[in-house]
Formats: structure tokens, C-alpha cells, sequence
């Protein structure tokens, strides 16, 4: 699996840059120069830099930016979502060019990103000394109607290329999007769309990462740290995304 894995991602990276050399490459989000490869040239990537979006003043509970000095951000402190995820990780924000990478990402299909985002999110996991990692699955048939997932091949590639541990601890069963919903609805339909797998573990961590794309109301996150908690031994449950909205 390890060795097959390898080869078609690589396949599919080399045929989307062999595409972009042939086209003349594409332009760069960010800067407007000629990129090939990710919509992002090689002096822009440099811009993510993982240790200083750590060092990032962030709400205890949700992860979101702070203005204040305070721990909590307002919403936290009236009403918080994340009450069994120990810790929210989000390493950038859901703003600017980042929202137009994550539509041509996860909708537009383009999987050369993937190894982007797994290497700014290896470089986290690392730094925080996190070892086990568990996706947020997808929707009930998405793989094989798209032919991939991009939380499912992030993570893939963070267990064949770096190293972490790979957990499928839990499964989807609802094939609502959730991005069509309000905060009202996300909060109240999403405790019952997913559930623990039925994959089997004799030995699980103490602590995990749950790791998702974007983090909107953290509800996803909070449901899946929750039936972890509930249903495992594992008693810390953190969880990293890529982005955060707010």
C-alpha cells in the first residue's frame, strides 16, 4: 500500500506539473509572477511559516485569532463549542488567497497542493511532539464518486511520507455538506453524522490529532473529539486544521 500509494500520488503530481510547463505555467496567487506546479511560487510558499502561526495569540478553546490579551474569545466565553477537543491547532487564516487555494484544492480537485499542505502541517505535528493522527472522514461515497478526498489523501501522506500514525477511528454517515448550513444548523445536525468506526485497534494512544481542512464552528471537530473520548481510552483529543474562519 505504501509503495502504491507513493507511485500514483507522485504520477499525479508530475502530470500536473509537466501540464503546467507545457501551458507556460500559471500565475501566483499572491505575487502574480509565473508559478508552475501550485498556484503559489516558490518565494510565496515561504511565507507559511508553521513556528511563527503557532506563536499566534489564539483563543484557548477554539484556536480563533485574539485581539485582546484575554484566553477566550467572546463567543468562548458565552457559549463555547469545544468543550472535549483539549486543544484547537489552526495554523493560518481562512482569508485573502487562502480561501481561493482551499476552493482549488478540496473543489477544483487540484492534488498538487496536497504535498503542500502536508508538509506545513508535518512541520506543526512535528513541532508539537504529536505522533498519532485521525482525518475527519468523509461523506458516504464521496471517494468513489470523486476518486479521492482531500483530507484522506493529506493524511496518507502524512503516514507514508512522514512518518505519523495513521487512525481511522471514525466514520461519516450523513452526506449532508455541512458548508450549506448556518451555525444554527451545523450545531444541530452534525452530533449525529458521524460515529466511531468499526475498525478495530488493540492499542490506542493516550493523546491523538484530529485533523480536518478548515474549522468554521469547530463543531465538526468538537463531535469527533467527543465520540473519541466517549468510545476509546484515548484522554486527550487535540485537533489541527489548516484554517480558520473569524
Amino acid at each position: 500500500m505504501n509503495v502504491l500509494f507513493k507511485i500514483k500520488s507522485y504520477a499525479v503530481t508530475f502530470l500536473r506539473f509537466f501540464y503546467s510547463l507545457i501551458s507556460g505555467g500559471e500565475t501566483c496567487l499572491v505575487c502574480g509572477k509565473t508559478s508552475y506546479l501550485t498556484p503559489l511560487c516558490s518565494n510565496c510558499r515561504k511565507l507559511y511559516f508553521v513556528s511563527d502561526a503557532l506563536k499566534v495569540n489564539r483563543c484557548k478553546c477554539c484556536g480563533k485569532e485574539l485581539i485582546s490579551e484575554k484566553e477566550l474569545c467572546m463567543e468562548c466565553r458565552d457559549s463555547p463549542v469545544l468543550k472535549s477537543t483539549d486543544k484547537m491547532i489552526p495554523l493560518f487564516s481562512y482569508r485573502l488567497w487562502n480561501k481561493e487555494l482551499l476552493f482549488m484544492w478540496k473543489i477544483q480537485g487540484l492534488r498538487a497542493l496536497s504535498y503542500f499542505f502536508a508538509g506545513l502541517v508535518s512541520k506543526a505535528l512535528k513541532e508539537l511532539q504529536i505522533e498519532y493522527i485521525v482525518p475527519v472522514p468523509p461523506r458516504p461515497g464521496k471517494i468513489k464518486k470523486n476518486g479521492w478526498d482531500q483530507i484522506d489523501e493529506l493524511c496518507k501522506i502524512l503516514k507514508f511520507h512522514y512518518g505519523f500514525k495513521l487512525l481511522s477511528l471514525l466514520e461519516r454517515t450523513s452526506s449532508t455538506q455541512q458548508k450549506k448550513l448556518n451555525r444554527e444548523e451545523r450545531l444541530s445536525t452534525i452530533q449525529s453524522a458521524y460515529v466511531l468506526s468499526e475498525k478495530v485497534y488493540e492499542v490506542l494512544p493516550s493523546e491523538l490529532c484530529i485533523i480536518d481542512d478548515v474549522c468554521t464552528t469547530g463543531s465538526t471537530i468538537e463531535t469527533c473529539a467527543h465520540i473519541i473520548k466517549v468510545n476509546t481510552t484515548v484522554k486527550k483529543v487535540y485537533a489541527m486544521t489548516l484554517f480558520a474562519v473569524g
